[in-house]
């Protein structure tokens, strides 16, 4: 038993092109959630108050901020979240909106490499068409042509009438 696929294979639109718009609102979001949640943050932890609060004050000293995160104050589990000061976040920013761009350019780069297998896939269906027509084409001339020579070797059947 075959299988045939009779679906014609038909490409709509085209691959999606770099757009700086569309990169930008992209690093632009990624910014917001780095600035709106944790990841802006370095987590404190200290088993006993005084290096909790020594840990605090260093961090402080060095730019470090309070968050908007509780601070943890139970016996022997002290933490915070504080805010990394204003030239590390740019570091940590500059590496988001590189790994944006580089997953915008991989998604563009898929999508094109999505359309050429399409294109591709969509040429050879049409080649093999034109090839199965062909040979069909082919074989009905030889068929008619066999069918004429059997017509032509026999005269026709002669039947007195009663």
């Amino acid at each position: 038993m075959t299988n045939t696929n009779t679906d014609k294979i038909v490409i709509k639109g085209i691959p999606a092109k770099f757009d700086p718009s569309e990169l930008h609102r992209r690093q632009q979001q990624s910014q917001w959630a780095y600035t709106q949640t944790s990841q802006c943050c370095e987590i404190i932890r200290a088993a006993i108050p005084q290096q909790f609060l020594q840990l605090v004050s260093d961090k402080m000293a060095a730019g470090y901020t309070l968050s908007k995160y509780p601070i943890v104050m139970e016996s022997l589990n002290y933490s915070a979240h504080l805010v990394k000061p204003p030239a590390m976040q740019e570091v940590d920013i500059a590496t988001i909106n590189n790994e944006v761009r580089i997953a915008y350019k991989a998604e563009l780069e898929a999508s094109h490499e999505d359309y050429k297998q399409r294109l591709y896939a969509q040429l050879v269906q049409a080649e093999e068409s034109k090839q199965a027509a062909k040979a069909q084409a082919a074989k009905d001339k030889v068929y008619a042509d066999l069918k004429r020579q059997a017509d032509q070797t026999y005269s026709p059947l002669v039947f007195p009438e009663a």
